[in-house]
């Protein structure tokens, strides 16, 4: 057996040892996977199956100096433990924003990683990956370890968290709510339920900042025409509109069809500080989140204010949670009062992250 397909079946198995938490709202069952008890929350599978992956195909050898990963939150400790558990003779580097915080830094280097800060925010996850690349080009022994476009990350959240909460279930489940994040977990673990009940309905959450929801309806629409294309583009800039975004739309029909409308969603001028939730995604989707992108029955944007809500009522439940797991739980709490207000019930899983 490789050493990736170890580490799938020990991540299973660690998974399932952790009971779902069932909340009732509604006359609907809210089953919550608790991502968060695990010190690298829902990516903890994630960076300990893709080294194991990058050790079965010798990217990790004698030779090997440092593993480079671009981003600042759980993927990043889930790979550090999986080099220290394993034995790796090698460092690990994360590539963070230059306006990445000063406490996410130091908790980073407390674990013995090595933080570089060279790229600004506004270039995207391309900048980190661009400094990521050079890093590698001009060190000896270092490679990059990448999620973002990792098509692996699928399989792993499916057959680990995913194949684990369909076992611990009680009812097949009705709905499925994850934050859009890389895609790992949402498709992931959705595809594992989906196996389960093949009707379940998955909920793509995404905070201020992100696009999906913009692009989940055009693409619904495209190929239906100009004006269908448009009124499924406006009626998701609604959805912006509410959550306090500036939008515009500029179209014009005499264009090619990929022409037909300039699109704008930007924050308000006064707006200050960093916006948006923590690990449900900014700007763009990927390549990766574009290409499952039709397994998403729905996206939807939830704000800061909205999050701390779901927040809040987690801790009357003595659950600590990130804005990230409050976001999840409050899209949850709205199934099920949609559903309350139909006259039925629903048994909607979603996952509580861990903070960074």
């Amino acid at each position: 057996m490789s050493r990736y397909e170890e580490t799938i079946d020990q991540e299973y198995r660690t998974a399932c040892s952790i009971p779902l938490t069932v909340v009732s709202y509604l006359g609907s069952l809210i089953y919550l996977f608790r991502a968060d008890l695990f010190s690298a929350g829902v990516k903890r599978a994630i960076g300990r199956c893709l080294v194991a992956n990058a050790v079965d195909s010798g990217r990790i050898n004698l030779d090997t100096n440092a593993l480079v990963v671009h981003g600042a939150g759980n993927t990043v400790m889930a790979i550090k433990q999986a080099v220290d558990g394993l034995g790796i003779n090698t460092k690990v580097v994360a590539v963070v924003y230059n306006e990445t915080s000063v406490y996410i830094k130091e908790r980073l280097q407390e674990y013995d990683i090595e933080v570089i800060s060279e790229s600004p925010r506004q270039e995207g996850r391309e900048g980190r990956f661009n400094t990521a690349e050079a890093l590698c080009y001009e060190n000896p022994g270092y490679i990059t370890i990448e999620q973002h476009e990792e098509p692996l990350i699928v399989d792993i959240q499916k057959r680990t968290f995913g194949q684990a909460i369909a076992h611990n279930l009680r009812s097949p489940p009705t709905h499925f709510v994850a934050g859009v994040g890389t895609g790992g977990t949402l498709f992931g673990i959705g595809s594992a339920l989906r196996e389960f009940n093949s009707n379940v309905k998955t909920t793509a959450v995404e905070g201020i900042g992100s696009t999906l929801t913009l692009w989940h309806a055009y693409l619904q629409a495209k190929g239906f025409g100009f004006e269908a294309e448009k009124r499924a583009i406006e009626q998701a800039l609604l959805a912006y509109q509410d959550a306090g975004m500036i939008t515009s739309l500029k179209s014009d029909q005499s264009k090619n069809p990929d022409e037909w409308f300039e699109i704008n969603i930007d924050f308000p001028d006064d707006t200050i500080g960093v916006v948006g939730i923590e690990g449900l995604g900014v700007g763009d989707p990927t390549e990766l989140i574009f290409s499952n992108l039709g397994l998403v029955s729905c996206a939807e944007i939830v704000t800061d204010q909205q999050a701390t809500k779901g927040q809040q009522v987690l801790e009357g439940h003595e659950i600590h949670a990130v804005e990230s797991a409050g976001a999840n739980f409050f899209t949850a709490m709205k199934i099920a009062e949609d559903l309350n207000r139909h006259g039925e019930q629903g048994y909607i899983v979603t996952v509580v992250t861990a903070g960074d």
